[in-house]
């Protein structure tokens, strides 16, 4: 099979000026010369991020607005043709980890919230850009889920849900357009980044993190090798490795053991569940 080429690509990425879309954004354009347009929360920290960007000449523009806004990614697009900015690649890397809880104590808001940033923002985004995309000799999505997404356990209800349904909707959308485009699903395992800023974590649980987590970087390293391969399905760490095996042989099983693991743990972050 022939390699996916970056070298020069226009790349959309949400949640590109930190953790996972952070690193992936310095890699395609130190090692790529990739044009980037990125999508961010906090406008402060996009620009920092771009100041310390070894070609900030390569981030085209960045955009402040919510994902899981269906109405803001038409306005999006439009800013992106105003720019004559036409994107090849599009990477939905933007994301949320609610507290680790069990269902009964988790609002139904709560679960709205996460299944409209991990999920919906992706099918909106997908939906609002695939035209501009198909002007690419060779269009891709690349949707970043997660290892909730192939084992469930107790208290991650409403993420591994919104990470299952993100997998399954690139399963679908792959299988749907075929060689015309490529669309890819990424599942890494845990990785120390401010994706766990929701959570009630002490000094020991993040400790303990970080030691069981892939660095955002590696996992950014594994991203770009997987896209390059065009790989269109790849779980990366060992955490997620052992997880996806070990569920795919024995789910109940597996989510039991997980559970108990967890509750056993005496770790503030998992207290609630």
């Amino acid at each position: 099979m022939a390699r996916f080429n970056l070298n020069g690509k226009k790349i959309i990425i949400s949640g590109f000026s930190s953790g996972i879309g952070g690193e992936l954004t310095k890699i395609l354009t130190n090692e790529f010369n990739c044009e980037i347009v990125g999508i961010a929360r906090n406008e402060a920290k996009a620009l920092s991020f771009i100041k310390a960007l070894k070609k900030p000449e390569l981030i085209r523009d960045f955009s402040l607005f919510d994902v899981a806004d269906e109405s803001l990614w038409q306005s999006f697009c439009n800013h992106l043709n105003d720019i004559g900015f036409y994107p090849e690649i599009l990477i939905n890397c933007a994301g949320v980890l609610p507290k680790f809880q069990s269902f009964e104590k988790v609002t139904a808001s709560d679960i709205k919230r996460v299944m409209e940033v991990n999920f919906y923002s992706a099918i909106y985004s997908t939906k609002a850009l695939m035209p501009m995309l198909k002007k690419a000799k060779l269009p891709a999505v690349i949707n970043v889920s997660s290892s909730a997404g192939l084992a469930s356990f107790a208290g991650i209800s409403s993420y591994s849900a919104s990470k299952s349904a993100l997998k399954s909707f690139s399963f679908c959308l792959s299988a749907e357009y075929g060689k015309s485009a490529y669309i890819a699903c990424i599942c890494p395992g845990f990785s120390d980044t401010a994706v766990f800023r929701n959570q009630s974590a002490s000094e020991r649980d993040l400790k303990l993190i970080k030691r069981l987590s892939t660095p955002p970087h590696k996992i950014a390293r594994k991203i770009i090798k997987s896209i390059k391969r065009k790989k269109k399905f790849k779980v990366i760490g060992y955490d997620a490795k052992l997880m996806s095996f070990f569920f795919k042989i024995m789910p109940v099983t597996t989510s039991k053991i997980i559970t108990k693991i967890l509750k056993k743990s005496n770790l503030k972050i998992f207290e609630e569940i």
